[in-house]
């Protein structure tokens, strides 16, 4: 069974039933991590999900500092932009090549 899309992603492409576009997309490769005092890297979303998460909590510390809103559920903001989005369709990242 297929998630409907939400109603901030209708009419962006591609025109797939279901959720089809990710929300936001951020390189995860080799992120490096110290685990129990140790170094290493890590890929996939475990790592760039708390990537982005940390540059939305820096970007609400300056809002909040300089006595702005934070910014809240941000998906119906990207997508009243569709212009902005790049649907990449062709390539390879190489990650674990």
């Amino acid at each position: 069974r297929r998630e409907q899309a939400p109603a901030w992603q209708l009419g962006l492409p591609p025109t797939a039933t279901g959720r089809g576009i990710p929300d936001v997309s951020l390189a995860g490769h080799a992120y490096a991590m110290v685990v129990g005092g140790k170094w290493l890297t890590v890929d996939g979303t475990s790592a760039s999900s708390p990537a982005f998460a940390g540059m939305i909590s820096l970007i609400n510390a300056e809002r909040k500092a300089k006595g702005r809103p934070l910014v809240g559920f941000l998906n119906p903001v990207l997508y009243a932009s569709p212009e902005m989005f790049r649907d990449i369709t062709e390539g390879d990242n190489r990650c674990a090549s």
